[in-house]
């Protein structure tokens, strides 16, 4: 059984410190990513694990598979004296009718000092992304690899503001960020 943590790991990419962090946003001419904030809530009820209410917050929803489902709920919240405490919860079963979930290991973390600080500062502002950049010719994209899981993020900012968008679409350095360590 693969636990969260192995599955967080694997998935895991490197924040470069060269790249500038801000949460992507639509551009004007485009709606925004629906929001995972329910399948948070869903999985985590299911769990019996809280969502908390504290902002800011950012949170990374996986779902997917191929032999087998896994769905999966990362949580970050900056506490009052600025640092990031997460937790992680997440399920899965085999691809059979009638399977039943099984609950995957729960992680709680802190964040350390370097990977707050730039958490921090990503969730302090945001970056324009225009979705249509990333296939201009209108072909149709292939389909996603056997075993792929659709990860995205939904951040909540301190006055309560929400974006929401697809680790694919510029957030593999946050969604790194907010992983629990090995």
């Amino acid at each position: 059984m693969i636990d969260l943590l192995l599955l967080a790991a694997a998935g895991s990419l490197s924040a470069s410190k060269n790249q500038p962090l801000c949460i992507p946003v639509a551009s004007d001419n485009l709606q925004a990513t629906t929001s995972d904030i329910d399948a948070h809530k869903k999985l985590r009820q299911a769990l019996d694990e809280p969502l908390p209410d504290e902002t800011p917050m950012v949170m990374l929803h996986g779902k997917g598979g191929h032999l087998a489902e896994e769905e999966y709920s990362i949580v970050v919240v900056r506490a009052p004296d600025g640092q990031w405490h997460g937790t992680a919860v997440g399920r899965q079963r085999i691809m059979i009718v009638g399977a039943q979930f099984t609950p995957m290991t729960r992680a709680a973390w802190v964040l350390d000092d370097a990977s707050g600080k730039r958490l921090s500062e990503a969730v302090s502002r945001t970056c324009p992304f225009d979705r249509t950049r990333s296939d201009e010719t209108g072909a149709v994209p292939p389909p996603p690899p056997l075993g792929y899981i659709s990860e995205k993020i939904d951040v909540v900012s301190e006055k309560g503001e929400q974006y929401s968008f697809y680790v694919s679409e510029g957030g593999d350095a946050i969604a790194a960020l907010i992983r629990p360590g090995r």
